[in-house]
């Protein structure tokens, strides 16, 4: 019986995972690289925001805000129209670590897609789309 598909999955994120903390060792974060990068993007993003596109609830969300805050990459800003919102922004801090979080994030890639053809690689991709889109009208 071969592994199950999100067994595999999880086992290369974890190896991803891994290689780009090697690389990134010197920051004082250890986790939660990503995340980072979508409240760049999001300019202002809520952290329920954060949470539809991380896919995760609001409570992990919050953690990760808290560790990344606690930290000085991310200031929550209190909504000024709906007090019960907050809107995330990167730091200084962040903001000058990120090219290097890129870089390490392009350098993990290539690492794990070594040896394939550019048509292997897009093919990896489609397949990727077409597992995210079986799965995400899924109900159990």
């Amino acid at each position: 019986m071969q592994e199950p598909v999100g067994r595999r999955m999880a086992k290369i994120g974890q190896r991803l995972q891994a290689i780009l903390q090697g690389y990134l060792k010197n920051l004082d974060i250890n986790r939660s690289f990503y995340p980072l990068l979508l409240i760049e993007a999001g300019n202002g993003i809520t952290q329920q925001e954060l949470a539809y596109q991380l896919m995760c609830d609001k409570v992990q969300v919050v953690r990760i805000i808290d560790y990344l805050s606690s930290n000085g990459y991310v200031k929550r800003i209190q909504n000024q129209t709906d007090k019960r919102k907050y809107e995330l922004t990167i730091t200084e801090k962040a903001r000058l670590a990120l090219p290097e979080i890129k870089t390490a994030m392009i350098n993990t890639t290539s690492i794990a897609l070594n040896c394939l053809s550019e048509s292997q690689i897009n093919e990896l991709y489609n397949i990727l789309s077409i597992l995210e889109s079986n799965l995400l009208p899924h109900k159990s």
